[in-house]
């Protein structure tokens, strides 16, 4: 039995709530068109026969300007420290950028395998499915793999479960790391008690 942590990064209204939601086959993270709707971590788990995939939606990286953005941001940077592999979310709709490639910056500095989805293909014809992959493949130096998804028609979210899986390696474990630490602490408080 294997389980593993990944974080799903990207920038605001990508799509990594409604992958999230696609891969786990429930409605366990918030979707809106409105940007910062997520403000905070959401887990989701892909169940297999023998695999669990804990997936951890985070808030877009964005540069804080605010209390609520730096809370979101550092949201973002305690989610990333704990997980096993990173799946960076990308629109295929949108030009990527200079917040892209550092976000992706980030995302490798993490040591954590990276994989890349790049999500909303339903939205593009072939060709430019074809140009967009050829755009972001240079983003992430040594990204696993790159898979165009439609987290809302369902495309190539079987594919992508696959490699996600492929890039854990942990052998399954019933608790969290999260967990023991809070299970340790309500332990502790009962003994006290």
């Amino acid at each position: 039995m294997r389980s593993g942590f990944v974080g799903l990064a990207g920038r605001p209204n990508v799509g990594k709530s409604t992958l999230t939601n696609a891969l786990t086959g429930a409605h366990v993270a918030i979707v809106s068109d409105k940007p910062q709707t997520t403000r905070q971590r959401a887990l989701g788990v892909v169940h297999g026969d023998d695999y669990q995939i804990v997936l951890v939606d985070l808030p877009g990286f964005q540069r804080p300007f605010d209390a609520l953005t730096r809370r979101m941001q550092r949201s973002v940077d305690d989610g990333l420290r704990d997980v096993d592999a990173v799946l960076l979310v990308l629109d295929a709709s949108e030009t990527s950028g200079g917040g892209d490639r550092f976000i992706a910056e980030q995302l490798a500095a993490t040591g954590a395998p990276v994989v890349i989805a790049l999500n909303k293909v339903d939205r593009l014809k072939p060709p430019a499915i074809l140009e967009a992959i050829a755009a972001v493949s240079g983003l992430v130096g040594d990204y696993v793999a790159l898979h165009p998804v439609s987290a809302r028609t369902g495309d190539g979210i079987p594919e992508l479960e696959a490699e996600l899986l492929k890039a854990i390696k942990g052998p399954f474990t019933p608790y969290s790391r999260q967990d023991l630490e809070a299970i340790a602490e309500r332990v502790r408080r009962e003994k006290a008690a």
